[in-house]
C-alpha cells in the first residue's frame, strides 16, 4: 500500500510505498508500526502502538501530539508496517524497542521545534512577507509544480529541483511549505497557480 497524510512524518511521508505483513499469531508490540482501519470512517490508517494492554491498543501518529481516540482490538489490525520503499530506496521501520526509542526521540524533536518555533515564528513570517529573499530565486534551482488527481481531490506538490518542499492538500484547502522554503516563495503567484491548474 501507499502512505499519505502528514500524521507519521518524519518516520513516513506522503507516497512511501510499505510492506505489511499480518501479525498471524506473533504478539503486537508497543512501539510497531500498524495499519488498521478507522473505527468510524473504515479507511486505513498507519500509526505507531504506543499502549497494549487489557482494555486493548492506544496508537498514536509519530507527527501528532495526543493519543488517537479510539482503543483497538488485536483483530482490528491489519499488519505490521515491516519497511517503506521512497524513491528507489528501502527502509527497515523498526518496531519494539527500537520503534518506542525512535518514537521518543522524534517526540522530543518535535516539542524542540515547537518551542523554537513559537519563539521565532513572527519573525520568520514577517521576513516571508517583505518578499526580501524572492530576489535570491534566479540563483536557486528551478521550483515546479505537480499536480496528482486523488480521491479527495487535486494534490499539488510543489518541488526545487529534485526536493518537495511544499504540498497543496484539497482538505486543508491551504499551501503547507517546509522552513525556510517560504521565504523564496511568492504565495500570491501559488495560488494564482492552483487556480489554473485546477481550472
Amino acid at each position: 500500500m501507499n502512505y499519505k497524510g502528514p500524521s507519521m512524518n518524519p518516520t513516513l511521508k506522503a507516497g512511501d510505498g510499505l510492506y505489511v505483513i499480518p501479525y498471524g499469531d506473533n504478539p503486537i508490540d508497543t512501539g510497531d508500526v500498524v495499519v488498521f482501519r478507522h473505527p468510524e470512517e473504515k479507511y486505513k490508517i498507519v500509526h505507531r502502538v504506543v499502549a497494549v494492554d487489557p482494555q486493548g491498543l492506544r496508537t498514536r501518529g509519530d507527527n501528532n501530539k495526543g493519543l488517537d481516540s479510539w482503543v483497538l482490538r488485536p483483530e482490528e489490525i491489519i499488519g505490521r508496517v515491516v519497511s517503506a520503499g521512497r524513491n528507489t530506496k528501502i527502509r527497515t521501520i523498526r518496531g519494539g524497542a527500537r520503534g518506542r526509542m525512535l518514537a521518543s526521540v522524534l517526540w522530543a524533536i518535535k516539542n524542540i521545534n515547537m518551542t523554537v518555533s513559537k519563539i521565532l515564528h513572527p519573525a520568520y513570517h514577517l521576513l516571508a512577507r517583505s518578499g526580501i529573499f524572492l530576489k535570491l530565486v534566479p540563483l536557486l534551482p528551478k521550483m515546479r509544480i505537480l499536480s496528482f488527481n486523488r480521491p479527495e481531490g487535486d494534490e499539488l506538490q510543489l518541488f526545487m529541483g529534485n526536493h518537495m518542499f511544499g504540498r497543496y492538500l484539497p482538505e486543508y484547502d491551504q499551501w503547507r511549505i517546509m522552513r525556510p522554503f517560504r521565504l523564496f516563495v511568492d504565495e500570491a503567484c501559488l495560488k494564482r497557480n492552483r487556480s489554473r491548474l485546477k481550472g
